[in-house]
């Protein structure tokens, strides 16, 4: 995790913060990091009419075609995500002031909506980057187009940033009972999805009770046991010297062993 997180400052000194942070303060930022990025996989894109219209919808699918052809190939999306995601994991003491808060996208922890820019590939633009915004709920295997703006989305108070927060409130109550009280996505006071927090917490936890076993033939052995994981049609077996560590494979937290490269999954996150 340490290795992966992106810090700033990107110093020494912010890499022996990181050492020296409780486990699950880092699974924390860790896991509030990794949320931004999109695993590279097929996906078929939607439009959820609640927030764009079937003509805005239909007029969008031609001005965003080369985006959303990425998006049905499975292409790598991180191009179009902010450039934050590749710098801002953690913000640690000792960073410059404006880097504050940078490292929590706030409309992906209180709404569930990954953002895009998007823009007309050339050689003054190699990455199709631009001022319109596409804004998502990315699941496995579907990309829902809820909104579209641009960056005056951003602008506190402003009429394009409450028409948006109107659209997210319509979409995350779009499966509730009418007159029937929700609470949408709490946060802790950190800024941080109580979800997430409760995760990193149930982590360390997990950490704790079993880190013991992980030098323990027999507790391995039921790993293997118990999942049968297969390669090329044949099981997996535990090896004589097995090389066991604790592992994020995406947003799941479990055991890596190193020999094989199998992981034992034990705690999926569902926020995808």
């Amino acid at each position: 995790m340490i290795k992966a997180l992106p810090r700033a400052p990107n110093n020494r000194a912010s890499l022996d913060a990181l050492r020296t942070m409780p486990t699950h303060r880092l699974i924390l930022a860790f896991v509030t990091w990794r949320m931004r990025l999109i695993p590279a996989r097929p996906r078929m894109v939607k439009f959820w009419s609640g927030g764009v219209p079937p003509s805005a919808a239909h007029a969008a699918r031609q001005k965003l075609e080369p985006f959303l052809k990425k998006v049905v190939a499975g292409r790598d999306l991180t191009p179009h995500l902010s450039d934050l995601v590749n710098t801002k994991g953690i913000v640690l003491p000792g960073a410059r002031p404006g880097d504050r808060s940078r490292d929590i996208d706030m409309v992906l922890t209180r709404h569930g909506l990954h953002h895009f820019h998007v823009g007309k590939v050339d050689p003054a633009n190699p990455k199709g980057r631009s001022g319109s915004l596409v804004f998502a709920e990315v699941l496995d295997k579907e990309f829902r187009v809820v909104a579209l703006s641009d960056h005056r989305v951003f602008d506190h108070g402003s009429a394009e940033q409450r028409r948006f927060f109107h659209i997210c409130q319509l979409y995350m109550a779009k499966d509730v009972p009418p007159g029937q009280a929700f609470m949408a996505n709490p946060v802790m006071a950190s800024g941080h999805s109580m979800l997430v927090t409760l995760f990193a917490d149930q982590c360390d936890d997990k950490m704790r009770q079993l880190d013991p076993c992980l030098d323990d033939p027999a507790f391995i052995a039921r790993l293997y046991n118990d999942q049968q994981i297969m390669r090329d049609g044949q099981p997996v077996t535990k090896p004589t010297n097995p090389s066991m560590a604790w592992h994020f494979e995406d947003l799941q937290f479990g055991i890596l062993d190193k020999r094989t490269m199998v992981f034992f999954c034990l705690f999926p996150f569902f926020a995808r």
